[in-house]
């Protein structure tokens, strides 16, 4: 999604992301090559720009950005097994400035938001992102107490009185990197829902807060070929990752019923025959909750492009 922040605003794309409260944005200052992949902020070009006077550093753990590299030609990867492998870290400072969605039609005053200056590690803001089409990431959790500091953007909407009702909606298109919704690209909506993006009744779901904020609720089971797994716990709800994680024994439990094989020992990613996934056989329900919701095979695995017609 497309935001502009300053004065005059200087535009960014940004991923949305409901596990995360962080605002950040590659700065001018920052000299690496893939910063300048990037439109950068330049803060002295803005007339409304405050600094806060403080740092902030956000750790890069994407534990499947290898994925692409690493799946059979003949086989679609299912993904599994929660692992954090700590790549790097973005650093850089804190500032507050305006910013705007949709050609000004919503603008929020003072908004805070980190400026990267310094990545380290593997992979920088390429492994943060996974993806190159997006500049920075815009966070949609309620932690009162982001990284980057000050109000985040939800609760920022809220305290100046932007919207009529305290509710956004998130609308996730297949058409990868298609921003005209008109041909199916994401979507975003503040202060109320889509109806055009809902074909049946909206289910509510007690959110469960976690430490970081996250959108969290109920995670009862998951049901497969009519054998059920139950499990006792929560399921974070976050726009920014491209999986299902499970633990360990979770992953390697689901995948033996489906008949499904470790790239190699230890990489917690899956493969499984790309035919059996279209012949229906993979299909399965995830209960939150006590409301079942049905996946398609073709919802949770990642099929090589390269190969599969």
């Amino acid at each position: 999604m497309k935001i502009s922040l300053g004065s005059p605003g200087q535009t960014f794309n940004v991923q949305i992301a409901t596990g995360t409260s962080n605002l950040w944005i590659p700065s001018s200052r920052c000299t690496s090559s893939t910063c300048r992949l990037h439109p950068q902020f330049d803060s002295s070009a803005s007339r409304t720009f405050h600094p806060l006077g403080y740092h902030f550093t956000i750790p890069i753990s994407n534990p499947y950005n290898h994925h692409s590299h690493n799946f059979s030609h003949h086989s679609c990867g299912q993904q599994g097994d929660k692992r954090d492998k700590e790549e790097g870290e973005l650093s850089g400072t804190v500032g507050e400035d305006m910013l705007s969605i949709s050609g000004g039609l919503i603008e929020i005053l003072d908004q805070s938001f980190g400026e990267v200056v310094q990545e380290q590690g593997q992979g920088g803001l390429k492994s943060a992102l996974g993806n190159d089409q997006f500049d920075g990431v815009l966070g949609l959790g309620f932690d009162p107490r982001p990284v980057t500091g000050g109000l985040p953007f939800l609760l920022n909407l809220v305290d100046q009185d932007i919207l009529r009702r305290a509710v956004f909606g998130v609308y996730l298109s297949r058409h990868e990197g298609d921003d005209d919704d008109d041909k199916g690209g994401s979507q975003l909506t503040l202060g109320g829902l889509d109806p055009a993006h809902r074909l049946v009744d909206i289910q509510w779901h007690e959110v469960t807060r976690t430490a970081q904020g996250q959108w969290a609720i109920e995670l009862t089971a998951f049901a497969l070929r009519r054998e059920a797994f139950e499990i006792d716990g929560q399921a974070v709800i976050d726009t920014g990752f491209a999986y299902i994680a499970l633990t360990r024994y979770q992953a390697e439990m689901i995948n033996l019923q489906i008949g499904a094989k470790e790239t190699w020992k230890g990489s917690g990613v899956y493969e499984v025959d790309c035919g059996r996934v279209a012949a229906g056989l993979f299909d399965f329900i995830i209960l939150f909750g006590l409301e079942e919701y049905q996946l398609k095979g073709h919802d949770f695995n990642y099929e090589d492009i390269m190969r599969m017609e």
